[in-house]
């Protein structure tokens, strides 16, 4: 292996990379890096004709094109290796890789390869089982799917790959694959957690006669739906409900930030950040108004006269 300094226009890619394009946004915010401090990491290729065949760095190749680059600094691989797991190692180490993405890279490599999960699994170095977990997100429906990239983006969505697992371990225990979803959904209208779910499913394991909703209520006695009234929120006053609802959305939120606390607008444009900065502006405010509110509740005289204000109707005549 050696390091050169290639012309870009020389570098092929291979048909059907492994990772292909994310996002525009994610190359432009990378071409602006590259303009500024260059590339940082060499891109990895391998002799092919005249020219080079692209094993890893796509995104980086794209960027410096971007950024007005003709040549990039790479790494020329000097014999005939594995290319399509060169490409997948490189891709799998991505943080910003989905759960879905590595499972249909995986898939994709299997299917080149021939080799079974636990080969796949010791070429790469990687457990059987998180292989198997990522290859069960492949078998489940696609609204599953999106659901668990949605956790993963830090939306509202509770679904991990943990949860399909276990929904598909209880359904090959039982030999009943309906109650994946029954379990999946269970998860969504009511968020329950990881422990929650495994729980529920000891539960339909260890009692077959016991349905989903029922061993949800024995491991989680107050049940709340969110998203759903049914006869049991009847019982409860719509204030709490609401106060419940703010209660999740607050430590939704809160956990949200918690994730993304990493992330810098360095590399933003200005159109973004400016949109990022008013959408916290206002969230700061209507904040800023709730604690006001709470810290500072209207006396029981103003609350009163209030209510008689409203009471009050004038009549036309």
């Amino acid at each position: 292996m050696r390091l050169e300094t290639i012309a870009i226009d020389r570098i092929r890619q291979t048909a059907g990379h492994v990772r292909g394009l994310r996002s525009l946004a994610s190359v432009a915010g990378l071409s602006r890096s590259i303009e500024q401090v260059g590339v940082l990491h060499p891109v990895l290729v391998q002799p092919e004709g005249d020219g080079y065949r692209l094993i890893a760095g796509y995104r980086r190749l794209l960027a410096a094109a971007a950024a007005g680059l003709t040549e990039i600094p790479a790494l020329v691989l000097t014999h005939d290796p594995d290319a399509c797991h060169v490409q997948l190692v490189e891709n799998l180490q991505r943080e910003d890789l989905n759960p879905l993405e590595k499972a249909r890279a995986v898939k994709a490599y299997m299917d080149a390869t021939g080799l079974s999960k636990r080969a796949v699994a010791n070429k790469l170095g990687i457990p059987r089982t998180t292989i198997t977990d990522w290859l069960d997100l492949l078998n489940v429906d696609e609204r599953y799917q999106r659901a668990v990239v949605d956790n993963f983006r830090g939306g509202d969505s509770p679904l991990t790959v943990s949860h399909v697992a276990e929904a598909r371990a209880l359904a090959a225990r039982l030999g009943s694959p309906g109650i994946v979803k029954a379990l999946l959904d269970a998860v969504l209208a009511y968020h329950l957690s990881k422990a929650e779910t495994r729980a529920v499913a000891r539960l339909v394991r260890e009692n077959r006669d016991l349905s989903i909703r029922d061993a949800v209520r024995a491991v989680r006695p107050n049940l709340d739906e969110r998203g759903a009234e049914g006869p049991e929120d009847a019982d409860v006053p719509l204030d709490q409900r609401n106060l419940n609802e703010l209660v999740q959305a607050i430590d939704r939120s809160a956990a949200t930030m918690r994730r993304l606390a990493h992330l810098s607008g360095r590399f933003l444009d200005e159109e973004t950040k400016a949109q990022l900065l008013e959408r916290f502006r206002v969230l700061h405010e209507m904040t800023r108004e709730a604690m006001d509110r709470l810290a500072n509740p209207p006396s029981d005289d103003r609350t009163a006269r209030t209510q008689s204000k409203r009471r009050r109707v004038k009549r036309p005549g």
